[in-house]
């Protein structure tokens, strides 16, 4: 039925408040106004209800005065009125109240059939009493069979639908509930209508009266199934992340912001010979103080000092010490830590590892010793060279000087002596010990760390000096000496000596390649060009068997020769080098070899120093052994 609204209502009672005023006012009895009272009460409200019971009896003084002058009895019919009126009232505000209590608490308030997941109740004993549609539906029950289990009283029906492994364990803690009347809480394996089965978590609590007797139990069944799944994924990620820790060949550590040991993976406990029960629980102390009597005693201050400040600052740490490994060795360690930060900045866990670097450590010093002795063979082998190459450039000009003596006596020897040649003769011997005393002015140069002395020099007088020193080899061995000169050469600074000494090596290499040659084909050439204004070329070419390995003939003590030494072109790449040039040899067309040196030229400005003054000028004293060196 529809509820009838505040307006129609207060009409309502209006017209039922007049029919009972005309009827008391026309019937001389105020007994009427009651209908009128009882009308405002129920269809108006408590206020209106006393507001009609005061009006209602200035009404029935009213009737009553006319007829009986408002005697001693008026006035009790009056008061009996007003009072019966009140009481009226009183009555229905009672029932009003109860209706209200009925409609809006009771009826409003949520059913089993409202609950979340699997809702239930049971009577005191364990009874089912009722079972939401949710739960039915689940186990696949219709309301008739739940119906006929209930009038069977089977108190173990669930009991079915509950996986065997854990029937036990959930009927003893309903039985304990049951008889202590304590809440209860179980988690179990549940079936469903299609035999798959789902976790769930039973909650339930009983319902007691005003003397504390249990009246029902009420409870919920809610699914877990998701949940467990999700734990268990999450233990066993966790499980693997742990093993991995454990596996992974590193010292790893964590620790709580203020260095308090929270983890030691078991590559570490082993290592270490800590004991978890012993260093991790319980009293931890800092992770400093734990481990800080196995850290070496020289380093045990640098590592509590870094540590502690890194543990302060919040600083990653970084260090190489040594730790004290389980069998009492102490191994070098690099220990790092960072540290684990919220999204305010503040330091929420320290993750550390420790690298074994022991046998790192000791094979870098292997190698420093390594390279110690090597440095030590290197400088006696380098002094062996140098020992080596000094021999070869005192050998020219000694050899030179033993020839020439050996002419100028038979010069002398002759009949008639022949005076002349003896005399240019002399001149030789001469100019060849100031070549060997500039070898060892040299040598005491380079272990003085004093620079060479270089001048202006022309190339062509150099090797027209060279062709007539060696015209005599050239005679014995039967070879045609061609000469290309270029007459626009520009000088150079050079020093003259090395210089010398390097086209006279080119030239004898080139001698001695055509020992297996055949006499008319043996041809020796030089040649010198301008490859470029500031780059001028010599060139020595021969006829001989050629090089086989043209990237290795300058390498120090490598040699074709039965005799050599291997040092010759070595000195000839060093001092060409040295004068800013370079050298190279290659294979001549059809056959011979060509070796070719280039050296800088020098500019005007280099010129003008190179004449006015410094320690590249030739004073007057060398000028004059240039003037000696100079055959007649």
């Amino acid at each position: 039925m529809e509820a009838m609204s505040s307006t129609k209502r207060r009409a309502f009672a209006a017209a039922i408040s007049a029919i009972g005023a005309l009827l008391a006012w026309f019937s001389s009895d105020p007994t009427g106004l009651l209908i009128a009272v009882a009308a405002a009460c129920i269809c108006i409200g408590w206020k209106a209800g006393l507001l009609a019971i005061a009006m209602a009896g200035i009404a029935a003084a009213a009737i009553e005065a006319p007829s009986d002058t408002m005697a001693t009895d008026g006035w009790l019919r009056v008061a009996v009125f007003v009072a019966s009126a009140f009481g009226l009232w009183l009555v229905v505000q009672l029932f009003r109240v109860v209706s209200f209590y009925e409609q809006v608490y009771k009826k409003t308030q949520p059913t089993m059939e409202d609950i979340p997941g699997l809702g239930w109740s049971c009577y005191p004993d364990g009874r089912m009493r009722f079972v939401n549609p949710k739960a039915l539906e689940f186990v696949g029950l219709t309301v008739d069979e739940m119906k006929r289990l209930m009038e069977t009283g089977d108190t173990a029906w669930w009991q079915r639908f509950v996986h065997p492994d854990d029937l036990e364990r959930s009927r003893a803690l309903w039985k304990h509930s049951l008889s202590t009347g304590e809440p209860l809480i179980d988690e179990q394996r549940v079936r469903r209508h299609d035999g798959t089965y789902r976790w769930f978590r039973d909650s339930a609590v009983a319902s007691r009266d005003e003397h504390g007797r249990i009246t029902a139990w009420y409870g919920t069944t809610v699914d877990i199934d998701d949940q467990r799944k999700a734990e268990a994924a999450l233990r066993e990620s966790e499980q693997q992340l742990r093993q991995l820790i454990d596996t992974v060949p590193a010292l790893i550590w964590c620790a709580t912001p203020d260095g308090k040991p929270s983890y030691l993976n078991e590559p570490l406990l082993r290592w270490t010979g800590m004991s978890e029960s012993g260093e991790m629980t319980g009293t931890a102390s800092p992770l400093a103080a734990t481990i800080i009597e196995a850290v070496h005693p020289d380093d045990r201050s640098s590592f509590q000092s870094a540590l502690g400040q890194s543990f302060k600052s919040g600083d990653p740490f970084m260090l190489k010490y040594r730790l004290r490994r389980a069998d009492g060795d102490y191994r070098w360690i690099d220990g790092k830590a960072e540290p684990l930060r919220d999204t305010d900045g503040r330091i929420l866990q320290w993750y550390g590892v420790c690298l074994d670097i022991h046998d790192e450590m000791q094979a870098q010093e292997a190698v420093r010793l390594a390279d110690e002795r090597l440095a030590r063979a290197l400088r006696a082998a380098s002094l062996s060279e140098m020992s080596v190459s000094i021999a070869h450039e005192l050998n020219q000009p000694l050899q030179a000087i033993v020839a020439n003596a050996n002419a100028f006596q038979r010069w002398l020897r002759a009949n008639p002596p022949n005076l002349e040649r003896a005399s240019r003769t002399a001149e030789w011997i001469i100019r060849d010990v100031d070549a060997a005393a500039d070898v060892v002015s040299r040598i005491r140069a380079l272990f003085t760390q004093a620079g060479h002395s270089r001048q202006l020099i022309q190339l062509n007088t150099v090797i027209n000096e060279v062709c007539e020193l060696i015209s005599d080899k050239l005679q014995a061995g039967k070879i045609r000496l061609e000469v290309d000169l270029d007459p626009s050469l520009p000088s150079v600074g050079a020093d003259r000596v090395q210089i010398e000494q390097v086209v006279i090596n080119l030239v004898r290499n080139a001698i001695e390649a055509m020992h297996e040659t055949p006499v008319h084909a043996r041809i020796l050439r030089i040649a010198t060009r301008l490859r470029s204004p500031e780059i001028l070329e010599v060139a020595v070419s021969d006829r001989g068997h050629g090089i086989a390995d043209s990237d290795r003939i300058f390498e120090a003590f490598f040699t074709t020769k039965k005799d050599g030494i291997g040092m010759g072109l070595a000195i000839c790449r060093s001092v060409v080098e040295t004068h800013g040039g370079r050298v190279w040899a290659e294979d001549a067309p059809g056959r011979g070899a060509t070796v070719t040196f280039s050296l800088p030229v020098e500019s005007q400005e280099r010129d003008r120093e190179l004449i006015g003054g410094g320690s590249l000028i030739p004073n007057e004293a060398q000028a004059g052994d240039e003037n000696k060196r100079l055959p007649a």
